[in-house]
């Protein structure tokens, strides 16, 4: 009997720490307005939360963007692809880079984790961590 409590107990555990652990794709969090919201993006009442979301982080790139010095040394270019999450506490964490030469990564990767902090994504009243997958072109300057 103190076998299957354990038992029980344990498998009750994990259900209930999965569920706390659920991310939802950009997709998914648009089409339900759980976007986690970008610092001033409150304010905007032209914009959804989404909208303003996807323009703060393409002028976030485009105004952090610097081509690392040794790619231009060696004639590299190349789109990156990272995917990152803006976890429950509003902060971003880096979960894949992918594409392009290593240079060019170390640089979007620079870009994406100065995103600054924001308000997380909720379901409900719940904080939720939502998925991003951002590609990144880096072109030789002429």
């Amino acid at each position: 009997m103190k076998k299957l409590l354990l038992i029980l107990t344990i498998l009750f555990s994990t259900f209930s720490f999965s569920q706390d652990n659920i991310i939802l794709s950009q997709e998914n969090a648009n089409e339900k307005g759980i976007t986690p919201i970008w610092p001033k993006c409150d304010r905007s009442t032209r914009q959804t939360p989404s909208q303003c979301f996807g323009q703060k982080l393409r002028d976030h790139i485009i105004r952090n963007f610097q081509y690392p010095e040794l790619a231009l040394n060696e004639g590299l270019s190349g789109t990156v692809t990272v995917e990152f999450i803006v976890n429950k506490k509003g902060k971003v964490e880096i979960l894949e880079v992918t594409g392009a030469h290593r240079y060019l990564q170390r640089e979007a990767i620079r870009i994406i984790r100065a995103i600054p902090k924001m308000k997380p994504g909720k379901w409900g009243e719940k904080p939720i961590a939502i998925a991003y997958t951002v590609p990144i072109t880096f072109r030789k300057p002429q």
